[in-house]
């Protein structure tokens, strides 16, 4: 079974080890290390932690890379301290991790557990932190007081024997929550035969891997199945030793819409009479693909990584591989090849973003307003647009479904992830709101199954009201066309009419469910 994923949430400024001792850890690595070795001494199956660790500032957008790690994830650790409080974007991991889990309402509380650097009242916590008492990997001589903390960790090193305890404590507590997860679960599907999904028609053959690459093969398995894929060969078969292999292979890509294959150092075993099961694999999509031709029916999606897991590859330089250099190898580009070098989750991001694409293409046509449910969505300044914009739907017989904006928190977040479930159409209605709402929110449209609905959107769209703005503009011309289907530019114009979202329902109705 692929281990079930931890993410910890931390401010940079955590984890800086002082600068007259460059051997010591910061307080977040120091403490993930720890807990990769209490894991180990519990067992297997041991849950895999998950942390950002560049040294570089992210940028105004919410990083892709760090949106699939959190939609890959079952729990959270919330490295609490006054530095994580004063970072925004460690507030958007948290909620962005409450909206990948809201269909449980208020026990995803149950999947956040919090680690304190500091003292932090309270009131002063974000409301999804508040009532947990979590890890407190400091201790008081006085009055608790915020900066009279005596730090467990301190300086890059242990300063009281208490820390080893509460690692112990933490790493048993996230192990056993780990270990109640059903291997049969929506999120951990068995890797040790394909996973009972239900079967949406798209089949992906998944190239058996050689040995360097069984951790991505597994990642993969997983993450197909959470998406109701159907990989084939089945993941508990192995290609033949035998001569019957290529004939096992072929008959799995007749199967599937696309292979994707994954390029290590390693070229696995080699049956009788035939190349290694990785170049095998190669080979034969290779051979399907030029049968298909430049209509790219069926094609391949190949990883190349170029950096392995295991290390540099001897011999190459320090920056890595070259992706197209190590498929040439192997086995040739062909034109319609789709060859990425990347990481892992930046693989696998590139790989659901081409198949929603390949979904997108498809469908009988529909009206943003069928019969159905088309959710407004907007932030709170924007309100009086919505409004606006929503009676203009109605007077186009369109009835809209506006989003709470007062009440708790978590309960917002839930609702609102109803609301997401349920609709047949969104529309994202951008005014005075920032160019990061109008990202980010976009985002989260971007892979229909994750947000755990059972079909696609009708429509996706964006209306983007006044303010005129040159961000506008580009965003407009060049928004996001993984996660958007139609963009009407009315910034311009401050109150919508009826006649101004004829572009938007005509243009909703080439697009398929």
């Amino acid at each position: 079974m692929p281990p079930v994923q931890i993410f910890i949430s931390y401010a940079r400024d955590d984890d800086g080890a002082p600068p007259d001792d460059r051997t010591a850890k910061g307080f977040v690595t120091s403490l993930h290390d720890q807990l990769c070795y209490e894991f180990r001494q519990l067992g297997q199956p041991n849950p895999a932690l998950w942390r950002d660790t560049r040294n570089v500032d992210r940028g105004d957008q919410f990083e892709p890379m760090i949106e699939e790690a959190i939609a890959g994830s079952s729990f959270l650790v919330v490295m609490l301290s006054r530095n994580w409080l004063g970072r925004p974007w460690c507030r958007r991991e948290l909620e962005s991790f409450a909206r990948r889990w809201a269909a449980e309402g208020d026990g995803v509380r149950k999947r956040i557990v919090v680690v304190a650097r500091h003292y932090i009242k309270p009131e002063d916590r974000p409301d999804l932190l508040q009532g947990q008492t979590g890890y407190a990997f400091f201790d008081f001589e006085g009055p608790a007081e915020p900066g009279k903390e005596i730090e467990f960790f301190d300086r890059g090193a242990i300063r009281d024997p208490r820390y080893k305890d509460l690692v112990r404590d933490l790493a048993s507590n996230l192990w056993r929550l780990a270990q109640r997860l059903s291997p049969a679960g929506p999120t951990r599907p068995s890797s040790a035969s394909t996973p009972s999904v239900a079967d949406s028609g798209r089949k992906i053959f998944l190239s058996k891997p050689a040995a360097d690459m069984r951790q991505a093969y597994l990642r993969l398995i997983e993450e197909l199945a959470r998406r109701d894929y159907v990989v084939v060969p089945d993941a508990n078969e192995q290609i033949p030793n035998d001569s019957s292999a290529i004939a096992f292979v072929d008959k799995a890509l007749a199967e599937a819409e696309l292979s994707v294959h994954l390029l290590g150092d390693k070229s696995g075993y080699a049956p009788e009479d035939a190349d290694p099961i990785v170049k095998l694999q190669l080979a034969r999509a290779a051979i399907r693909a030029k049968a298909a031709g430049d209509t790219g029916v069926f094609h391949r999606v190949i990883w190349a990584p170029r950096i392995v897991e295991d290390g540099t590859p001897p011999g190459e330089a320090a920056s890595g591989r070259d992706p197209l250099a190590v498929l040439t190898r192997l086995d040739g580009q062909l034109a319609t090849d789709k060859i990425e070098g990347d990481n892992l989750t930046k693989f696998t991001g590139f790989l659901f973003q081409h198949l929603d694409r390949a979904t997108h293409t498809s469908g009988t046509p529909t009206d943003i307003g069928s019969d159905g449910r088309v959710y407004v969505y907007h932030c709170p300044a924007d309100t009086g647009y919505a409004v606006r914009l929503a009676k203009a739907l109605q007077e186009r017989q369109i009835q809209p479904t506006l989003p709470a904006l007062e009440g708790d928190p978590a309960e917002l977040i839930a609702f609102h992830r109803r609301n997401l479930v349920d609709c047949d159409s969104v529309i994202l209605c951008w005014g005075a709101a920032s160019e990061v709402w109008a990202r980010a929110t976009s985002l989260e449209l971007r892979n229909w199954r994750d947000l755990g609905r059972s079909r696609k959107f009708s429509c996706r769209a964006l209306v983007v009201g006044p303010p005129p703005g040159d961000r506008k503009t580009v965003f407009a011309e060049f928004g996001p066309r993984n996660e958007i289907d139609v963009v009407v530019d009315l910034s311009a114009a401050d109150r919508p009419s009826p006649e101004s979202l004829d572009p938007l329902i005509s243009a909703a109705r080439a697009i398929g469910p």
